[in-house]
């Protein structure tokens, strides 16, 4: 099971590159505040995503509230309840993009991707040529990463 917070779902919705997303990780499930996150994203917004449509996203509750409660103080709720589920379902992946996130779920032992991890794993299989392009898109559309990190991204793939 891959279980994804919103961002990574918006930022490659925004770039039209859903369809990318899915090639490379098949299925995905995200938590009820995940959903709601996403549904409340207005249609006419850059990046809206049909939850009805988009039937390779699973919605899935968590059950340990417990669990909830102990991340919902350093986290927001969508990315508390994707590490919950995750480790509810103990799944082999999770998608995360906020550092934080990503930081509290490496540290409960969670297999961690983000948006530019899926690019340079869709570049890896041949599914696309160069990561820089959709990372260009991805700033252009107001998702935000650091220039050292797009930087040392491009080098590592070659692209510099």
């Amino acid at each position: 099971m891959i279980i994804s917070n919103a961002t990574p779902l918006i930022a490659f919705a925004k770039i039209n590159q859903l369809s990318l997303l899915r090639q490379i990780v098949g299925e995905l499930t995200i938590p009820d505040a995940v959903a709601k996150e996403i549904s409340d994203y207005t249609h006419n917004k850059t990046g809206f995503i049909d939850l009805e449509q988009e039937t390779w996203i699973n919605r899935q509750a968590i059950t340990a509230k417990e669990q909830l409660a102990l991340l919902l103080p350093s986290l927001d709720r969508g990315e508390a309840e994707v590490i919950t589920l995750a480790l509810e379902e103990k799944a082999k992946l999770v998608l995360i993009d906020e550092l934080t996130g990503r930081k509290v779920a490496e540290s409960l032992n969670l297999n961690v991707f983000g948006s530019v991890g899926i690019l340079i794993k869709a570049k890896q299989l041949g599914e696309i040529e160069e990561v820089k392009p959709f990372l260009d898109a991805m700033l252009k559309q107001g998702i935000y990463f650091s220039q050292r990190f797009i930087d040392a991204v491009i080098q590592l793939m070659g692209e510099a």
